[in-house]
């Protein structure tokens, strides 16, 4: 191909002519397709042609295009796929999908071809989470990959969407994506399969997120979700078990209106009354306009605003979401034990039964002000899954006596390595600072294995100094 050409599609690109610049160059590809440098700079005139319009997308405050801005992005999309790039490749990089940050839901056909080159797509720094002052943010296969679960949820209904291919890409995310937290693909999965009528499927993805989000109400809303169809009871449950658990009244928009749902469906008519009310208030109180699906139920002959006055919604929700955790695992049970440990990370800490039986909980489960202090007794609503044990809720409760745990007092002896004793309990180096050997002190005690050595003996997990003014457990 002749300089002319090269030259007429750069000089077109620079001046906006990115149709003209096309129309020079496809031709003349077409009858060179294995010219490198053709095929990249006709792509370069569909990112520049893009990037146009994106521009004005991205800086409006919903980022939403209209049909217009839809065609013409979905159109240069085309073109691209009249390069047969050979993926991975260094055109389809982060530079490009970052021309679909925040709304590339928006357009089917850039949603097709994530879904159509799935794993394929991607290079290795792909995997990597984002590193910043502010943390980590979400590696570029996870977040594609939450576009592609997005636009599903929104367009399926009038969009040439495989489900399958959308739940490949998730999955191939989960299991090839290095962030940590991966949560987020999972409760995607569950929402996808939910919307497709997939209810078995999707419960077994929203059970797993609820066991690391109990305090979260959009987790409590993807199980409810899940039994909508089977198990109204279940449903309504989890449904108020969200709204008790929601941080502020607007993210319990969801589970009013599945409320409401719910409850037009069964008739009881008063009731999805009071819930259609207090959704609305939060839009009012917002200064937000409703949504058009809430406008239609506004409009039902059932619909009667007064309800809410006569009705104790407050007492109503609570008596529901009492019920709820039966329905986050298979089988439950309630243990006594106490809070022998911190995470090191701050978040979480461990619970003591038994020699044989011990857990871990998050922060987020425990029903009081941050971590419960160590040496407080707990009770403890525990999932049984496949014979594994994971807490769902923790309340403290009364000191309780037990064999396995005891209140002692005694001379502390400090060994040279760092570690201690107080008569025959072992004392770990991190529990001694601000200690003196020979101190006398008091000491809560457990029977534990010795992770070294594999026997059983007597291992300290709070520690107090006796001269002190007040010591408490």
């Amino acid at each position: 191909m002749s300089r002319e050409v090269f030259a007429q599609i750069r000089e077109l690109k620079q001046k906006g002519q990115y149709v003209e610049a096309w129309n020079i160059g496809l031709p003349v590809f077409q009858n060179d397709i294995h010219n490198t440098f053709l095929r990249t700079s006709l792509f370069w005139v569909c990112f520049a042609a893009i990037k146009s319009v994106q521009t004005q997308v991205q800086n409006r405050q919903n980022k939403a295009p209209n049909q217009q801005e839809q065609q013409t992005v979905n159109a240069w999309i085309n073109c691209i796929s009249q390069l047969n790039l050979q993926v991975p490749c260094e055109e389809l990089d982060y530079r490009f999908f970052n021309l679909f940050r925040g709304c590339g839901e928006h357009y089917e056909v850039y949603i097709q071809m994530l879904t159509y080159y799935g794993g394929a797509l991607y290079q290795a720094n792909d995997f990597q989470p984002y590193q910043s002052d502010k943390g980590e943010s979400p590696s570029l296969v996870v977040r594609l990959a939450r576009q592609a679960s997005k636009a599903w949820l929104q367009h399926h209904g009038h969009w040439n969407l495989n489900l399958d291919s959308v739940l490949n890409l998730l999955n191939f995310a989960l299991k090839n994506a290095k962030d940590r937290n991966k949560t987020w693909l999972q409760f995607d999965i569950s929402r996808c399969l939910s919307s497709a009528g997939r209810y078995d499927e999707s419960r077994k993805f929203a059970l797993n997120v609820l066991k690391q989000k109990m305090s979260e109400s959009w987790a409590w809303a993807a199980l409810a979700d899940t039994y909508f169809a089977s198990n109204s009871s279940a449903a309504i449950a989890c449904y108020c078990k969200g709204i008790r658990e929601a941080h502020e009244p607007s993210f319990r928009i969801p589970m009013y209106f599945g409320l409401v749902k719910a409850y037009e469906e069964s008739g009881e008519y008063n009731l999805a009354s009071a819930c259609l009310s207090m959704l609305i208030d939060v839009y009012s109180k917002n200064g937000w306009p409703l949504k058009s699906e809430y406008e239609d139920f506004i409009q039902r002959s059932w619909f009667d605003a007064a309800y809410i006055e006569l009705f104790d919604f407050e007492s109503h929700i609570s008596k529901f979401a009492d019920k709820a955790l039966q329905f986050a695992t298979e089988k439950m049970e309630s243990a006594i034990g106490i809070v022998d440990s911190h995470h090191r990370s701050g978040k979480g800490f461990s619970i003591y039964f038994d020699i044989e039986k011990k857990v871990s909980a998050r922060k987020g489960i425990f029903f009081g002000k941050g971590l419960p202090d160590i040496g407080t007794w707990v009770e403890v609503k525990l999932a049984i899954d496949d014979s594994e044990a994971s807490a769902l809720e923790v309340h403290r409760v009364d000191p309780q006596v037990s064999e396995r745990v005891i209140y002692v007092e005694g001379d502390l002896k400090l060994n040279p390595k760092g570690f201690g004793f107080v008569n025959d309990a072992f004392i770990a180096p991190y529990l001694l600072s601000d200690f003196k050997d020979g101190e006398n002190v008091s000491a809560i005690k457990v029977w534990d294995r010795d992770p070294k050595k594999g026997t059983p003996s007597w291992r300290v997990i709070k520690l107090a100094k006796l001269s002190s003014k007040a010591v408490t457990y």
